[in-house]
């Protein structure tokens, strides 16, 4: 999978297909990123799994309930 997030100049824009790709079919999507005011969920969560002590379910309810 290749995700590119861009911040276009222009309404053109060039992209690589990689070469596992060829003669395959591929669906490409445009999408506006929505980006949340503060800290970025992503940044805040990227690899947090990694440690294989924690629960992801036990991990998935403490930070919903930060939304409360």
């Amino acid at each position: 999978m290749v995700r590119e997030i861009i911040c276009p100049e222009k309404e053109e824009y060039v992209i690589r297909i990689p070469a596992e790709y060829i003669n395959k079919k591929l669906e490409i999507l445009i999408l506006p990123l929505f980006e949340e005011k503060g800290e970025c969920l992503i940044d805040k969560t990227a690899g947090v799994l990694k440690d294989k002590n924690i629960d992801p379910a036990e991990w998935q309810r403490k930070i919903r309930s930060e939304w409360d």
